[in-house]
């Protein structure tokens, strides 16, 4: 790389550093409460208490109207929360700042992973859309492993990219695939959907077998070089597993309750699901059906050289389809870049068939010009792009700061003062009946279950009502008092009732 390269790539890192940053609020929405039990999973850690940690979740879990997440996660978002929360405790700001330093990895390992392929232009426009992209840049305000998984699941297809151009070499590199099994296993314990670059890594070594003219010979010449990343993976497994059980099953077990009927909505609802990485752009529909289309081309043009690519992208999206519940766009950030990369290889040979055709009937000056305009009109839609992801993306962080990184959810003011009262006058063997049961854990230690119908409210000791959420998740503010259950309300504030359960 040139210092100029270098020094476009540090500025680069920098703006997406400083919009990511500015785009952080104070506290968490009460949407994405997952994170009440990645923070819980981290301190039980810390403290020593799985155990008491799944006992009481699995309370929460099984006790609920319905289901509110897994017993417990993956094990290894939540490793990455204890250092903070050793050293910070439930710092909100630390937590988030560790997503803009991941981010900034998963940007460095998206360079290098398409630098080989791609022109310098072409691959500093993909980087450069995922430095600027509003979506992943806000998304960077949960705390949640979104952008931890993007970040383990990028860098382990570039290390197995690395690694497919080593096999068959004289003397095989054991540290190059024992970090292929380090680093598939990373991303298998912050989302269990890393599991799928096994058979993608497989595929990719059957692939290479086949190219072998000598198969039987290369088979034995490279069995255990090929083996490696999968006794690497099983062995570090099996101890993690035996020191944190339980952060898997439960989302395997979920696998139970698919539907074949369900793969021609699923498909329907993640086509148009795929737009919302271009939310906020003019023409965002447009822009998705125009990459949609070249995304095709690219990956039927290129799938000799990028079939890691294809076999990833393609065993997520089956994933997804014969996945039991629907999942938003950050499930779909993984490969969001191959999505990118394989709509700009299809543009860029769309244009090159074109120039030909030019070649062939126009005159050597008149192809000039139609190559000109063709360049002209890719790299505009690229640019168009960049410049309003950047705008949007500005423009969010310039409204966060105005806002004093305000946002309204349980580590508001209000929310915090009811809390508080709920750890100071509800007793810790109490029961307490909430819409975000595992915050109301995280937050006051006490047990908590969502309920949703009045001949439930039994199960709890007191009930907790949050009069701006409605009916979304709990029973109906105006609704709880004619409930055929005595209820006497012990506290209020301007969002939230609490009332204690007489019988």
């Amino acid at each position: 790389m040139s210092k100029l390269h270098i020094a476009g790539l540090i500025a680069l890192l920098f703006i997406s550093a400083l919009l990511g940053a500015s785009m952080l609020t104070r506290g968490h929405n009460w949407a994405y409460s997952d994170f009440s039990a990645y923070i819980m999973q981290a301190e039980s850690i810390l403290n020593g208490s799985v155990d008491d940690f799944l006992a009481h979740n699995k309370i929460t879990v099984e006790a609920s109207d319905r289901p509110v997440g897994p017993i417990a996660y993956p094990w290894g978002y939540p490793l990455l929360l204890t250092p903070i929360v050793y050293l910070a405790g439930v710092s909100v700001a630390g937590m988030k700042l560790l997503n803009v330093i991941f981010y900034l990895l998963f940007l460095l390992c998206l360079f290098f992973l398409f630098r080989n392929r791609l022109s310098t232009p072409d691959n500093f426009i993909i980087t450069s859309l995922f430095a600027f992209s509003p979506v992943l840049l806000s998304f960077q305000d949960n705390i949640l492993s979104d952008i931890s998984f993007l970040l383990a699941s990028t860098a382990a297809i570039f290390l197995i990219d690395r690694l497919n151009r080593l096999d068959g070499a004289e003397q095989p590199c054991y540290l190059e695939r024992i970090l292929v099994g380090m680093a598939i296993l990373a991303a298998f314990l912050i989302r269990t959907n890393g599991l799928l670059l096994l058979p993608t890594l497989f595929a990719c070594q059957i692939f290479f077998l086949l190219k072998q003219r000598d198969k039987s010979t290369a088979i034995k010449k490279n069995l255990l070089p090929l083996a490696t990343p999968y006794f690497v993976f099983l062995g570090l497994w099996i101890i993690i597993s035996l020191l944190l059980p339980g952060g898997q099953s439960s989302h395997l077990s979920h696998y139970e309750d698919f539907r074949i009927g369900q793969l021609t909505s699923n498909l329907s609802y993640y086509n148009n699901l795929g737009s919302a990485f271009f939310q906020g752009i003019p023409y965002a529909q447009v822009i998705y059906n125009i990459c949609l289309v070249f995304f095709f081309l690219g990956m039927i043009l290129k799938w000799r050289d990028d079939l890691l690519f294809i076999l990833y992208t393609l065993l997520t999206i089956l994933l997804y389809l014969s996945w039991p519940d629907l999942q938003g766009i950050r499930f779909l950030f993984p490969i969001f870049p191959f999505f990118i990369y394989f709509s700009l290889q299809g543009m860029k040979a769309f244009l090159g068939v074109l120039q030909k055709i030019s070649k062939k009937d126009d005159s050597a000056s008149e192809a000039t010009q139609s190559t000109k305009v063709g360049a002209f009109i890719y790299y505009s839609f690229w640019v168009y792009l960049l410049v309003f992801s950047l705008l949007l993306s500005g423009q969010g962080a310039l409204e966060n700061l105005s806002n004093d990184r305000d946002i309204h959810g349980p580590f508001d003011e209000v929310s915090i003062a009811m809390f508080e009262y709920v750890k100071s006058n509800i007793p810790e063997d109490s029961t307490v009946i909430f819409f975000k049961p595992r915050v109301m854990r995280l937050m006051t230690e006490r047990d908590s279950i969502l309920i949703l119908q009045c001949d439930h409210l039994h199960q709890g000791d007191y009930v907790v009502i949050n009069k701006k959420w409605e009916d979304m998740g709990q029973i109906h503010p105006e609704e709880i008092a004619s409930c055929d259950v005595p209820l006497e309300r012990i506290y209020k504030n301007r969002r939230f009732n609490i009332y204690q359960i007489l019988d």
